[in-house]
């Protein structure tokens, strides 16, 4: 089985902590701090400014789909593009406006919206927060690689989805999305936000529910801050992908079940195959008590 993990040398190592130094010292102070009217404006960390919008009664549903098997300089995946085809195929039908990024091969995806480079994941996130509002759904699902690197400035790990441009680079970014700037990236959510990461070291990506918006999220990660995420070439899919979208909510479930039911029905089985703690998934549900549904 192949592991979506990635290992970086030294000397890229220290590029990508120095490089990223700017996002770690505000990553923590990134949510909001007061409560804000509706139509009022508020800043994130980046600079970038959100238009709060009230609830309007009307479920609008949007999807930012992320799946990259082949990439620009680091090794390939084989599936990565199955996924995001897979969660595609089931959004539509549901109504979700989506946008999906992907590699360079279009004619894998059911829809190809650009490749996914950190500035265009950045910019297609940025373009769906700035018109949702409370009552809408928002779902954002990634698969790739994953890496993490231990920072001499804050002595911890750094834990990063890498986009296509990894190693490369394009538009000013690293093609490193890290924890503590998707944390920073999601903060001006106010819809009800489902994320889905099938990257390894993906349990590293939890202080998203530090978030003021925390209780309207609900997080699943192919494993720990610690642990691998896999290949499955039976299934033709992500392992975590296939078990919780395909095998559980599609296939057990009829697709109309909520998050929670799917992980409940997928992890006994998953963990019954991939033995090791670490690679076992995890749930983070910032309202546990009401049911997140798609």
């Amino acid at each position: 089985m192949k592991r979506k993990a990635l290992y970086m040398t030294c000397l890229t190592l220290i590029f990508t902590v120095s490089s990223i130094a700017g996002a770690m010292t505000i990553g923590a102070n990134s949510t909001r701090t007061e409560e804000i009217a509706d139509g009022d404006f508020f800043e994130d960390a980046s600079g970038f400014a959100y238009k709060y919008k009230k609830g309007d009664g009307v479920v609008n549903k949007y999807a930012l789909l992320i799946g990259i098997s082949d990439y620009n300089v680091i090794s390939d995946l084989n599936y990565a593009d199955e996924d995001a085809a897979d969660w595609f195929n089931y959004l539509s039908p549901l109504g979700y406006q989506i946008t999906l990024l992907g590699d360079s091969h279009p004619e894998d995806y059911p829809q190809w919206d650009g490749y996914a480079t950190e500035y265009n994941v950045r910019i297609a996130l940025e373009n769906i927060l700035a018109v949702v509002d409370e009552d809408d759904i928002f779902v954002f699902t990634t698969s790739g690689h994953g890496g993490r690197g231990r920072s001499t400035t804050l002595d911890e790990f750094i834990y990063y989805l890498c986009m296509w441009d990894t190693s490369a680079g394009e538009n000013g970014y690293n093609g490193l999305i890290t924890h503590l700037e998707f944390q920073e990236m999601m903060a001006p959510s106010i819809a009800n936000t489902f994320i889905f990461i099938d990257h390894c070291y993906a349990g590293g990506f939890q202080n998203v529910m530090f978030n003021d918006n925390a209780e309207k999220i609900y997080l699943a990660t192919t494993c720990s801050d610690n642990g691998y995420g896999y290949d499955d070439p039976l299934h033709l899919n992500g392992a975590w992908t296939y078990w919780f979208l395909e095998y559980a909510l599609i296939g057990e479930l009829g697709g109309s079940a909520s998050m929670e039911e799917a992980f409940d029905l997928a992890y006994p089985l998953f963990i019954d195959i991939y033995r090791r703690p670490g690679d076992w998934p995890l749930e983070f549900d910032g309202s546990p008590n009401n049911p997140f549904y798609l």
